[in-house]
């Protein structure tokens, strides 16, 4: 069928329709693919299962404002796997080989600021 501006949309058939809706799509990326395959958006099961808290832990650290959530419009919260994972390797604890080696960084930069 050949379909032009002056085509009645019920004169359309699925297949017709489905060519058109992807022809129209070409270019735009899928919404499953707009979030980063690796990262999931779920609510307090997947903070619960990421940081090992109890979920009585998870609320009183969100109404702190220490772990990081998305506020959903209608009041509901979700969580994102990756900044969760970026905010537990904040609270990452220095070896004592890396708090050695920023001392020495630490000492030569005096030096060189007292020259």
């Amino acid at each position: 069928m050949n379909i032009d501006k002056n085509t009645r949309l019920i004169d359309l058939t699925v297949a017709d329709l489905m060519t058109i809706v992807k022809e129209c799509m070409t270019g735009f990326m899928p919404i499953d693919q707009t979030v980063n395959d690796e990262d999931e958006i779920e609510g307090y099961e997947i903070a619960e299962t990421i940081t090992g808290y109890s979920r009585q832990t998870l609320y009183q650290l969100k109404s702190a404002g220490e772990l990081p959530y998305i506020g959903l419009p209608g009041g509901g919260i979700r969580f994102s796997k990756k900044m969760l994972m970026s905010w537990l390797l904040s609270h990452q604890k220095l070896t004592h080989r890396e708090i050695q080696e920023k001392a020495e960084t630490l000492k030569l930069k005096r030096k060189l600021r007292r020259k």
